[in-house]
């Protein structure tokens, strides 16, 4: 598994609520998101460390979650993406 180029994931924090609400506070709970979707882009997202760690109501469960809200969703790829430009 290759280390997060987008977000370190031992400073507990949430990459939406840093991003979106400047919030810093640290938090349990945090699951790994892949930047991009699919099968073969995760894998891809993996390879490159392009992924995140969001609290549960920017993962899966709240309205501004990246699996429940597009616009989230294309937030977080349009970060990678430029990310990605940066390193490679």
């Amino acid at each position: 598994m290759a280390k997060s180029i987008m977000h370190n994931k031992q400073d507990r924090t949430c990459y939406l609520c840093m991003l979106l609400n400047g919030d810093c506070d640290t938090r349990t709970g945090l699951q790994e998101h892949h930047a991009m979707c699919g099968t073969a882009n995760r894998k891809l997202s993996e390879h490159y460390g392009l992924k995140v760690y969001l609290c549960l109501d920017h993962h899966t469960v709240g309205p501004y979650a990246v699996h429940n809200n597009a616009g989230m969703r294309h937030l977080l790829q349009e970060n990678a993406q430029k990310i990605f430009e940066k390193k490679y």
